[in-house]
């Protein structure tokens, strides 16, 4: 099984530089996702890594040997794309093997193996179908079985769900890790969605203007968020401007114990670790149902929250939070709103 390396791989497309001495690290069997957003770097190093571009510097492993300079074929990756890449005037057997016929099998061979993984995504019996008869859902579950007929062990996915409805993505997203993790494949998946990298990924790779802002695994990016980007960024958490003195701070109305240097700080508090019931006296100014829970806006004195809650409530409340789950950083130098611009 293929692990993948970069090692401070920079990419300059004139006086812009699209990466900024990016090293990352994916084990055998591992299903990493390169989270950020839009024009963050993310596909332009996951192009790096497969050889469509020339990094500007640094170095790409794969299976601990440098490939940095070998084209993109010689790289033993199958790729899933946004757009499907399907051949419109090919039949979907002949989509599913055109990878297996490429790289020389015999045609006969390389129709059972795409009639295997056909079956796998659940196309079978529409072998003489056009992509263009196909669901958006059928099409890129047909790119699916391209890319896996192909024997490759490194799978390469750019933004694969981004072009279909939130149902069936979601749906899709669900197959599309039970199949790459059945066969031990070892992925690297692009997206800017949050839902997406959190549902799918074993390590998630945050990415923003060039540069990683943190690895680790879904819960250590929610819950342990390394900067006040990868904060804002997962999750849409509460911001609160907090003055430490002599080791405690106010918060909504209670003093919080902190082992902190005196100075101005950031306390980050997530939506649903505000608490309903007592505490200080609040107003709800508007309410979403969002399925499971409602999200509220709440205005508490000069504070203005965002409270995720399975109750259902309106009017004056009182808010209170767990002091355990609150996190803090350093006021930024370059102020809040620039700190969490994207």
């Amino acid at each position: 099984m293929p692990s993948v390396e970069t090692k401070a791989i920079s990419k300059n497309f004139g006086k812009v530089t699209a990466l900024d001495s990016v090293s990352i690290s994916i084990r055998d069997g591992e299903y990493a996702v390169l989270l950020g957003p839009s024009g963050c770097g993310k596909t332009t190093l996951l192009k790096a890594i497969a050889g469509i571009i020339n990094p500007s510097s640094g170095s790409v492993l794969i299976n601990g040997s440098d490939v940095t300079s070998l084209p993109p074929e010689d790289r033993g990756i199958g790729f899933i794309f946004q757009n499907y890449a399907l051949f419109p005037h090919m039949s979907v057997l002949d989509n599913a093997r055109y990878g297996l016929i490429a790289r020389g099998s015999e045609p006969g061979k390389a129709a059972k193996i795409a009639r295997e993984m056909l079956s796998l995504v659940m196309l079978e019996g529409r072998d003489d179908d056009l992509p263009a008869h196909l669901s958006g859902g059928m099409q890129q579950r047909l790119a699916v079985s391209r890319a896996i007929a192909t024997g490759s062990h490194l799978m390469f996915l750019d933004e694969p769900l981004s072009a279909l409805d939130a149902k069936l993505a979601s749906e899709l997203r669900v197959e599309l890790r039970r199949m790459i993790k059945e066969r031990g494949l070892t992925a690297l998946h692009v997206t800017h969605s949050q839902e997406e990298a959190m549902m799918l990924a074993d390590k998630i790779i945050v990415m923003r203007a060039g540069t990683v802002q943190q690895v680790g695994t879904p819960a250590e990016i929610y819950n342990q968020p390394a900067n006040l980007f990868v904060a804002g960024f997962i999750g849409a958490p509460n911001f609160l401007l907090a003055a430490v003195k002599n080791g405690s701070t106010e918060l909504l109305g209670k003093t919080v114990r902190v082992k902190l240097e005196d100075g101005e700080y950031v306390a980050m508090l997530r939506q649903e670790h505000v608490l309903f019931g007592t505490g200080i006296p609040a107003k709800i100014t508007n309410s979403r149902l969002m399925g499971p829970y409602t999200s509220y806006e709440v205005d508490a004195g000069d504070q203005h929250l965002v409270v995720r809650s399975r109750e259902q409530l309106s009017g004056s409340v009182h808010i209170s939070f767990d002091e355990q789950k609150v996190i803090f950083f350093p006021y930024p130098a370059r102020g809040l709103e620039a700190e969490l611009s994207i």
